[in-house]
């Protein structure tokens, strides 16, 4: 079964974008300096924490003592900051605005949790701050005998699938917020129960996943290197 891991599916369209750049392409206004090598080290920085130096280095073909090299200047790290920020902001673009399946948002949820500890802040902290005002807002609306408008429930729901899959598969304290201050308002409006009864023993087990993604990763990015 091929799994919807948005992160991958970013890493691999952002290379194609910068394989095929035009020529003078600047980076935050910089000359571009890097190889297809390197940038992709770069992008697979958003993993760090999930995936070591060494597995880095190897899905980026890349010998181990480069990388660490490059790690000490100022421009790659400042291109791998950079990264990151632009992909916690597609991320949830997409989280808001698309619909996906259940099993997708297990997916999507499981590879959040993967991903560095700043970019899942950088994820997290803004949508966890519209998923409050939402829910206050959906809480209103039940109390005055509405619903919210079409846009604002969607997005309810699209939250709500997200987190309440993420914070099942790693429990953070923002279980508090999704599980026990949204999902009660998020009940009364949604058809949330899928969510809320998943269970991660259904899912595959974490090495599985792991080697899946990994392989999901070289399959979009190899024929750049």
């Amino acid at each position: 079964m091929e799994r919807t891991f948005l992160a991958a599916k970013w890493v691999g369209e952002a290379l194609d974008r910068y394989h095929h750049r035009p020529p003078r392409a600047t980076i935050m206004g910089k000359r571009i300096i890097f190889s297809n090598y390197h940038y992709l080290a770069a992008l697979l920085h958003i993993y760090t924490g999930t995936f070591n130096l060494s597995q880095i280095a190897e899905l980026a073909n890349l010998p181990l003592e480069e990388l660490k090299f490059h790690r000490d200047q100022l421009d790659f790290m400042t291109l791998v900051d950079y990264l990151k920020t632009r992909f916690s902001e597609w991320f949830r673009e997409t989280v808001l605005m698309r619909d996906f399946s259940l099993e997708e948002y297990a997916d999507i949820a499981w590879e959040y949790t993967k991903l560095d500890e700043m970019v899942q802040s950088q994820i997290k902290i803004p949508l966890l701050e519209r998923l409050k005002h939402l829910t206050y807002a959906c809480k209103d609306c039940l109390a005055a005998g509405k619903t919210l408008d079409t846009y604002d429930l969607n997005v309810f729901r699209r939250l709500m699938s997200f987190f309440l899959l993420a914070e099942t598969i790693r429990p953070t304290l923002s279980s508090r917020l999704v599980k026990e201050k949204a999902l009660p308002v998020a009940e009364k409006s949604l058809e949330i129960e899928p969510y809320k009864t998943w269970q991660k023993e259904t899912y595959p087990q974490e090495e599985t996943l792991l080697e899946v993604l990994r392989e999901s990763l070289r399959e979009r990015t190899s024929h750049f290197l």
